[in-house]
């Protein structure tokens, strides 16, 4: 049967029978591959009971009847699965970490740029649901990660921050780095954007109360962040 030269979707030929069956078999194909969201990229044993239609980008060291499809997108339809190769700069979201990846020079890999050695420059946030305890600092539990640029912070208050006048963000050594003055009501914001700055080790932001101690609240906060990729060794 003949195929497309991209997506390798089937093709109808003259006085073909079920021609019916040609079709629905591309158009399912199109539905697959056409603005890809994945579950995850990493699993090497396919799930016990996937949803119809649910897509994975198969991990490195597959087994079961995922084995021999590294690396593929493969997707539960009509109760088996399919597979697709993934061809020079295909683009999938990954559900479970909310990241772009790019299949490139054989391998799913995340960046916002790319070289055919593997080096590249990733993008990240990295977001936390931040409920204040009562105490005079707060530390996240994310952490601006070791030897990444910081590009900025955000932080909105989605629960009312009891106890202080205003709070700061920052870090350990300079907690206004970030910002201060912050107000305590629903929905005040930090929108910090910086002077990229590259951090050694992992260092965690710090939330400082001002004009009294916390004794509640929630925010939202992020850091948004690059990350250098070293080459592949080959």
């Amino acid at each position: 049967m003949s195929e497309t030269t991209n997506l390798s979707l089937p093709m109808l030929v003259a006085a073909q029978a079920q021609k019916h069956v040609t079709v629905n078999e591309t158009i399912q194909a199109l539905d697959v591959l056409v603005q890809p969201s994945v579950v995850s990229r990493t699993e090497n044993t396919p799930p016990v009971s996937p949803a119809d239609g649910a897509r994975y980008i198969i991990g490195e060291a597959a087994i079961d009847a995922w084995a021999g499809h590294d690396g593929k997108l493969a997707v539960w339809q009509d109760g088996a699965w399919r597979f697709h190769s993934p061809k020079q700069g295909w683009r999938a979201f990954v559900e479970a970490e909310e990241q772009s990846f790019t299949f490139a020079s054989g391998r799913w890999r995340p960046g916002i740029a790319m070289a055919p050695s593997g080096a590249a420059t990733i993008a990240e946030v990295l977001p936390e649901h931040h409920v204040i305890p009562a105490a005079a600092f707060s530390d996240t539990s994310i952490a601006i990660p070791e030897r990444s640029i910081l590009l900025g912070v955000t932080c909105l208050v989605t629960q009312e921050v009891t106890g202080p006048t205003s709070f700061s963000v920052g870090v350990d050594g300079d907690l206004q780095r970030f910002g201060n003055g912050i107000g305590t009501g629903i929905n005040s914001q930090l929108n910090a954007a910086l002077t990229p700055t590259a951090y050694p080790t992992d260092t965690p932001i710090r939330i400082t109360a001002t004009g009294g101690d916390f004794t509640g609240g929630v925010i939202q906060i992020a850091a948004h962040i690059l990350k250098l990729q070293i080459p592949d060794f080959v």
